[in-house]
């Protein structure tokens, strides 16, 4: 078996105002420094085989903490996999994210981001925020999808039969993660901080867990 333990990394200043956090990056809080560590405890006898992060500085930082607190961490492969960013939210970067919902979903009727979830399908929201985006530079569904399968692969590839990966990435890139590899879920909810989802990549990547 192949697995892939993906770790949203823990909460940061843009998290904790309640702003929109996708290309734009901010430093882990304490308690997203602690929300690491307590990750890195849980997975600290797991043995990993290659260890990633997206280039933002939340998620190398909350690598650095998990592998520090890992057993079997010291001649680990490290890499930095672009693909695994956070969605690119266009010019709603940094804009608190209850106003941003509310100009998204004002012209569908409805401005709550979970409602439209469960109407229309996690990965839609990805269409509804670009086209509501000024510049129309938020990403797409086509896009996600297709950088998400992209990253899955990337990994998958890498790794030998009986091997894992550690990915540490974020929060709306998990949800899409999850949607994508199980038809058992139509309602994705956010990860939590510093949460453990599993893919096993040994053939067809199907999700194991979520949100652990």
């Amino acid at each position: 078996m192949k697995k892939i333990y993906f770790v949203r990394h823990g909460q940061t200043l843009l998290n904790r105002f309640n702003r929109m956090q996708g290309w734009v990056d901010s430093p882990l809080t304490e308690k997203g420094e602690t929300q690491a560590a307590s990750t890195g405890k849980k997975l600290e006898n797991v043995h990993f085989d290659l260890a990633v992060s997206s280039d933002m500085m939340r998620a190398i930082h909350t690598l650095d903490i998990i592998l520090e607190n890992n057993h079997h961490s010291k001649n680990i492969t490290r890499e930095i996999h672009k693909d695994v960013r956070e969605i690119y939210f266009g010019s709603f970067e940094g804009v608190d994210s209850t106003l941003t919902w509310n100009i998204i979903g004002g012209p569908l009727g409805n401005h709550s981001q979970d409602a439209l979830i469960k109407q229309y399908g996690l990965i839609k929201m990805r269409d509804f925020m670009h086209d509501a985006d000024p510049f129309h530079e938020a990403e797409t569904a086509a896009q996600l999808e297709t950088r998400i399968k992209a990253s899955v692969k990337h990994i998958q590839d890498e790794l030998e039969d009986g091997q894992s990966a550690l990915v540490v990435s974020h929060g709306t890139f998990l949800r899409n993660v999850a949607s994508l590899y199980t038809d058992k879920v139509p309602y994705v909810e956010q990860p939590n901080n510093g949460s453990i989802t599993i893919l096993d990549v040994t053939n067809k990547p199907t999700l194991v867990s979520y949100n652990q």
